[in-house]
């Protein structure tokens, strides 16, 4: 299991990507991941043995988050909806998009970053 440290314009970057993003984590990274990990497990939303093997972790007004990335597993999302909202007051958990959307001004493509490259402010 790895956790990458990210900055944020790399978090904008991730658009067409979804995972979970868990707030102020403080503390030794390994355990959250570890923990939370196995609460997803013991409630039945990491199924089949499946668990996130790699996480992300960024820091965003003063706080230590961690991204789990829904690449490697297919959680069940509807259990994990409704365990994203019982954990919203203790972890800050959000859905990658929202908190893209709602904490840094929303997604940005490359694509879009080169063609306004050679544009030039007046």
């Amino acid at each position: 299991m790895s956790i990458t440290s990210i900055n944020t314009e790399q978090l904008r970057r991730m658009d067409g990507s979804e995972g979970l993003v868990i707030q102020g984590c403080g503390g030794d990274l390994q355990e959250w991941l570890d923990g939370i990990n196995d609460m997803l497990t013991e409630s039945g939303i990491l199924q089949n043995g499946k668990r996130f093997e790699k996480a992300y972790t960024f820091k965003n007004e003063g706080l230590t988050c961690l991204l789990f990335p829904f690449d490697d597993v297919q959680p069940d999302v509807g259990k994990l909806a409704m365990w994203r909202l019982e954990t919203r007051e203790t972890f800050g958990s959000t859905w990658l998009t929202d908190y893209v959307e709602n904490n840094l001004g929303g997604f940005v493509s490359e694509q879009y970053e080169d063609e306004n490259l050679g544009m030039e402010m007046s």
